[in-house]
């Protein structure tokens, strides 16, 4: 997988910042190059302005573009998405300008921006053009222009806010991947689970619509959290699930911290931040060995990459492995560690080159509902007043995908956040199951987080359906535990329902399951204003 930044050479950075991707190891970047500034008079197209020369000094570094292109230009369909057909054609000529000029150095066209929503750059065409049919049509138009020239140049349809499967269905049904060599998403997620899985939920819908070997591009994606610590754990992780899906590019937003978005950049100023230095080791020590593949090591809480037979990455539930063979460690900011035979695994994942895990140990934590989100280890439902339950099922929305209940179409479960449904009347809880596979006592720990809203959410641990704990969060975080002696094939249930009134309900939640005596707290997830 290449890997880099987002750059705004286009929006005034000076190219004297491309020096900092370069420090990074990365040999990609995202930018862009307005088709409004290149062709102000119809036919007439010109790269020499002061942007595009700037792109021709990325070029000469070496480093590949990914260039997001707005089919916007004053002079066709009165400034609006073009959606004529000389519109169209006279965008897709500039395309093929654009390859023509700048060659490989181009790894790939993204087609538009995040056209979903979000940010304003949704699609909309006038009344009587097809959203999906008028986007699709203007991608035939450029891959004619294109007239089977600069095959290693990849055109993306699509570009999403999120992993947008449900939209990007419908553009699958209008024929897009007829017509593109793959699809552009931007996951902005807040933790990297569930990453891969809905990674897996896109291709079986390319793969639905004969599109499965098409290839999958991340022109965007961050982990926004002040905590660079957080951030930097996570970077790593879905930096590996995606290489691990083959994903085939992917840049992070962004490669400078930006006002509006303070906690994402890779740099704030000169100085390289932890999610900078957490990609430049999966650049430098991970990356250069080839594409990973998850290892089996029948641990379920533990998760090892191998990439290529020449690096590995570790994370998972805490416990002490074993390494035999390695020439090299390093924790998650690419510092070497001076053990290399005994390393220490928890959320904050290490690194090896070369040898093996021969051992992988043991953890008191049974199960994470994060960390394990979408594996199978974890089961979900609504469950209603009568005791009932409905076992969820995966839904592909606009933006992202979801668990969803046949029985209330409120209901919302994702990695870590979810919504109940109802009232306290007629509640719909929303419920994580674990089942045990032997006789042990344990001690269930989950912290949930919820913003003011609403009247609360009753929260219960249960076995076997009964209730074991059960208790009351209104907003902000709080710590739910409860001891429980567990059969094999008993069944640990956390769920949260609607206090009294409908309305408000959102929260957060993260749970463990630990052998009793060795329960800690939680780390609680951070409280998040949208869904």
């Amino acid at each position: 997988m290449m890997l880099g930044a987002a750059t705004h050479f286009a929006q005034g950075w000076p190219v004297s910042e491309l020096s900092k991707n370069q420090a990074l190891n990365f040999n990609l970047l995202r930018d862009s190059l307005y088709w409004s500034e290149t062709e102000t008079v119809k036919g007439q197209i010109d790269l020499t302005t002061a942007n595009a020369k700037k792109l021709d000094q990325v070029c000469a570094s070496g480093t590949k573009i990914i260039m997001t292109q707005h089919f916007k230009n004053p002079l066709y369909d009165g400034g609006n998405y073009v959606y004529s057909a000389a519109g169209r054609q006279a965008f897709a000529k500039y395309i093929r300008a654009l390859a023509d000029h700048y060659g490989s150095c181009i790894a790939a066209f993204e087609i538009g921006n995040e056209i979903n929503g979000g940010g304003g750059t949704g699609l909309s065409y006038p009344s009587g053009y097809d959203l999906e049919d008028s986007y699709v049509a203007m991608l035939k138009d450029i891959k004619s222009a294109m007239g089977g020239t600069h095959s290693d140049i990849s055109i993306l349809g699509g570009s999403t806010n999120m992993i947008g499967t449900g939209f990007l269905e419908g553009l699958f049904g209008a024929g897009m991947l007829n017509y593109v060599d793959g699809v552009a998403v931007h996951p902005y997620q807040g933790y990297a689970a569930g990453m891969d899985f809905e990674l897996k939920k896109l291709r079986a819908a390319m793969s639905a619509h004969g599109g499965g070997s098409k290839e999958i591009w991340i022109p965007e994606w961050a982990h926004d959290h002040a905590d660079q610590n957080l951030s930097a754990g996570q970077a790593i992780m879905s930096a590996t699930m995606m290489a691990e899906q083959g994903v085939k590019g992917a840049t992070w937003y962004a490669l400078l911290e930006e006002s509006w978005f303070p906690n994402l950049g890779l740099y704030n100023g000169s100085s390289l931040k932890k999610q900078g230095k957490a990609l430049k080791a999966v650049a430098t020590h991970l990356l250069p060995h080839g594409n990973p593949v998850r290892l089996d090591l029948g641990d379920p809480g533990l998760f090892a990459y191998r990439f290529g037979t020449g690096a590995t990455v570790v994370w998972g539930t805490p416990r002490t492995i074993s390494v035999s063979g390695a020439s090299a460690a390093y924790d998650m900011l690419g510092n070497p560690l001076t053990n290399k035979s005994s390393l220490q695994v928890s959320d904050d994942p290490v690194m090896f080159v070369g040898g093996s895990i021969s051992n992988v140990g043991s953890s008191s934590t049974l199960a994470d509902t994060l960390l394990q989100f979408g594996t199978g280890e974890w089961r979900y439902f609504a469950r209603n007043a009568a005791g009932d339950m409905n076992e969820l099922h995966w839904v592909n929305n606009w933006y992202d995908g979801v668990y969803r209940s046949d029985w209330d179409a409120v209901v919302y479960l994702g990695p870590y956040r979810a919504i109940p449904a109802r009232d306290g009347n007629d509640p719909m809880r929303v419920l994580w199951q674990w089942k045990s596979d032997e006789a042990v006592s344990v001690t269930v720990t989950a912290c949930f987080t919820k913003e003011a809203n609403g009247d609360g959410i009753d929260v219960a641990i249960n076995r076997n359906g009964s209730a074991v704990a059960t208790g009351f969060l209104s907003s902000g975080e709080k710590q739910f535990s409860a001891n429980i002696d567990l059969a094999a094939g008993d069944r640990v249930m956390i769920s949260a329902g609607p206090n009294q009134t409908w309305g408000g309900d959102k929260f957060q939640m993260r749970a463990r399951i630990y052998r009793k005596g060795s329960a800690g707290a939680v780390p609680c997830p951070e409280i998040w204003s949208a869904l």
